[in-house]
């Protein structure tokens, strides 16, 4: 199975708003990757996008993106949310597509080396959703990452 389809089928199980949303991970390249959610279930009162469906896509794209970035350096973590901006500009009309562009390497390297030194890190990952090619809304997450308990 598919990094991207075990994902979809853990966030599908783990999480119900994901579920309930209709969200899916669409794309995962070299570039970064990108969640989606069609509008009708995530639709407000003016017809469009609801913003707090936006907030959520976009933390949880923020939370797929440390997770695969842990993943492809043979890492597992426990995984929080510690803080967040958010601005939105503009209505979005169509479905709700986030995307995620990977950090900058350097960024990467010095996420994981903290996280193998003291089995804990921080990062800040940047989500954009788009209306008609232009930004709708803005996201940045800053997350944390800590070693499992033993169980």
């Amino acid at each position: 199975m598919s990094h991207l389809s075990e994902l979809n089928d853990y966030l599908n199980r783990h999480v119900p708003l994901f579920r309930a949303m209709q969200a899916q991970i669409q794309r995962c390249d070299p570039e970064g990757l990108a969640l989606t959610a069609p509008l009708a279930p995530n639709v407000n009162d003016k017809g469009t996008a609801f913003g707090g469906s936006m907030a959520a896509i976009a933390a949880l794209t923020g939370w797929t993106m440390t997770t695969l970035t842990l993943r492809e350096h043979g890492e597992s973590a426990e995984i929080v949310i510690i803080d967040s901006h958010l601005k939105f500009l503009r209505p979005v009309r169509e479905g709700i597509v986030a995307e995620c562009v990977l950090p900058e390497p350097a960024a990467v390297e010095q996420f994981i080396h903290r996280y193998r030194e003291r089995g804990k890190a921080r990062w800040t990952v940047e989500v954009i959703i788009r209306a008609d090619g232009e930004p709708a809304m803005t996201f940045k997450g800053q997350y944390g990452v800590f070693r499992p308990e033993a169980g």
